[in-house]
């Protein structure tokens, strides 16, 4: 079965597998996206969840090799839960970021591995080499000054 990217979009943090199940790690893959952009299915398959977990929204394809495709964080969701999806269709909208994470039974996998190389649907988002992306959240810069007293030296 062949997979293609399921956003067009930057990958901004990598698959890390935890070392353990409730170790910290990234299960998936983390994609900076233009909010409202649509993503799509990766694969033909069938909806075995839409819906809302732990205030964010969810879809989740099951596919018949096996596999099951999340997409996290969504914006807005455009299938039901038993529908059957066709590779490349519409699921929804992001926001400015969209978690795609694989599983085969409990086992994640790295969803790089599992794509088109060709990209299809989707275009291939950058992988390996780290490109910087906006961000809302403002940087703050620390200027220290240096006190010199016969006392010693401070910092202001």
């Amino acid at each position: 079965m062949t997979y293609v990217w399921p956003v067009e979009g930057t990958v901004v943090d990598p698959f890390r597998p935890p070392t353990h199940s409730y170790g910290p790690g990234n299960r998936g893959l983390e994609f900076a996206t233009q909010p409202g952009a649509s993503f799509w299915a990766a694969a033909r398959g069938v909806v075995s969840f839409a819906g809302q977990v732990g205030g964010r929204l969810h879809v989740t394809v099951s596919h018949p090799d096996g596999l099951r495709v999340s997409y996290s964080g969504v914006a807005t969701i455009g299938v039901r839960r038993g529908e059957r999806v066709h590779q490349g269709q519409p699921l929804g909208t992001t926001g400015d970021r969209l978690h795609v994470g694989v599983r085969r039974g409990e086992t994640y996998l790295d969803p790089a591995r599992i794509f088109d190389e060709d990209g299809g649907v989707g275009a291939q988002p950058v992988l390996g080499r780290p490109r910087l992306v906006p961000s809302p959240v403002p940087v703050y810069r620390l200027q220290l000054r240096w006190l010199h007293s016969d006392a010693g030296i401070a910092v202001l």
